[in-house]
């Protein structure tokens, strides 16, 4: 990843031009911005999580569903999981790429809200969109854990783990 060998603020997007083969207009066409090349996976990550709702049973409950949603939601592609430990370390080193997580996610975390808004009638739409909030920060710790234990196994079950703790049920029950 150049980005890690040279540093995010040093690799301008000429650079990243010639490392793709891709000329500067349409990377920055396309993209608009670099931090957006670092989160260009998120997109897919989103289709992934909308089809693990689609396909969970509403039988399920609430916390296995929306962790199993989740779960679901990270790759299994052996490409982009060699290129995840590098990304998240780089994420960890450059504030810049930090501060852009949130926004990064924010389609991810508004989908996980609906998701819980059909799984949590009792909560509100406040309540779901902060358990979201909550569950993406859960995620994106446990995938920087994993990154930063030297990426062994499979993320999805890192974030699998991490998850498992987590409990959704109404205040005091």
């Amino acid at each position: 990843m150049l980005w890690s060998e040279r540093g995010y603020a040093e690799t301008g997007w000429q650079e990243l031009a010639e490392a793709t083969g891709v000329s500067v207009r349409t990377l920055m066409r396309h993209f608009g911005s670099r931090d957006r090349i670092a989160w260009a996976e998120v997109e897919s990550a989103n289709a992934r999580l909308a089809e693990a709702m689609a396909e969970t049973a509403p039988e399920t409950a609430p916390a296995e569903a929306v962790r199993r949603v989740i779960v679901a939601s990270i790759s299994h592609d052996r490409h982009v999981q060699r290129s995840a430990v590098a990304w998240f370390r780089l994420i960890a080193a450059e504030p810049e790429l930090a501060a852009t997580a949130a926004a990064a996610n924010r389609a991810w975390t508004a989908q996980l809200a609906a998701f819980l808004e059909t799984r949590l009638p009792e909560a509100s739409a406040e309540t779901c969109r902060a358990l979201a909030a909550a569950l993406e920060a859960a995620t994106f710790a446990a995938l920087s854990a994993w990154a930063t234990a030297g990426g062994d196994g499979d993320p999805a079950d890192a974030v699998d783990r991490a998850l498992a703790w987590i409990e959704l049920r109404p205040p005091g029950r």
